[in-house]
């Protein structure tokens, strides 16, 4: 889809496409207490590299903690020991509000389910991340308005969630992950709630901003049709990350 003639795809996303690495994970291990003083082992000495438009697919079996690891390296979570580094910057030792400025500038996210508030429209919902970053609220609708109209929602930016079908929802929170120009997106089962058709629909949306964007793009799934249009395969197996 055409951008409108307000701005430019360069105005749209001024930090360019970049070089380097985006994201690395250090030894990254993750340790829950159970009952009676056991402790289960999620995640143990996880290394990973992410490199800038480098698309990456993170499969397993339920629980093998899949999810945890994208929350760590999207720096939701704080891993027992290791350290996740976005931009160069350590998200571990960081504080919880660097942390979420950090979050709200170079990371995107999307979930399986798309997570709009109800009561807002789309255009609304997509530029809530520009304006929590202090964008005017002209410029973030406008800049909203443009990307739906790149995800294929021109005639639905008025419309609330409520209004719009399971694969409008998930384009529009695609939209929303990458209105504040972020260098990596996560993505947990982007399309675990929707139709084979309607997934493939989403996927395409996510490879083509991917390419047009040089947007990292890490995403856990289940579905290894899904996993094999990424770069990288890496599967969770006993707390360890192998390449496929």
């Amino acid at each position: 889809m055409p951008l409108t003639n307000h701005f430019s795809e360069s105005q749209m996303f001024p930090n360019g496409t970049g070089a380097g690495i985006v994201l690395e994970a250090v030894d990254l291990c993750m340790t829950f207490e159970e009952g009676g003083g056991n402790k289960l082992e999620i995640l143990k000495n996880i290394n990973l590299t992410v490199k800038t438009g480098e698309k990456v697919a993170i499969v397993g079996a339920s629980g093998s903690g899949k999810s945890t690891l994208l929350h760590l390296l999207g720096g939701l979570d704080k891993p027992t020991s290791g350290q996740v580094f976005i931009n160069e910057e350590d998200m571990v030792r960081m504080s919880e509000k660097k942390r979420c400025r950090v979050r709200n500038n170079y990371m995107g996210f999307v979930y399986q389910f798309h997570h709009l508030l109800a009561e807002f429209t789309a255009e609304e919902n997509v530029a809530m991340p520009a304006l929590v970053r202090g964008t005017s609220p002209a410029q973030a609708l406008n800049k909203a308005g443009m990307l739906l109209d790149k995800v294929g929602m021109t005639r639905r930016v008025k419309h609330k969630p409520a209004e719009l079908s399971g694969g409008e929802r998930q384009r529009a929170a695609i939209a929303r992950a990458v209105i504040n120009e972020p260098r990596c997106i996560c993505a947990d089962e982007p399309t675990g709630n929707l139709d084979k058709a309607t997934a493939e629909q989403v996927v395409q949306v996510l490879l083509r901003l991917n390419k047009e964007f040089a947007t990292s793009l890490i995403v856990v799934t289940h579905d290894m049709e899904l996993a094999r249009k990424m770069d990288t395969i890496y599967s969770i197996d006993n707390g360890q990350l192998k390449a496929l």
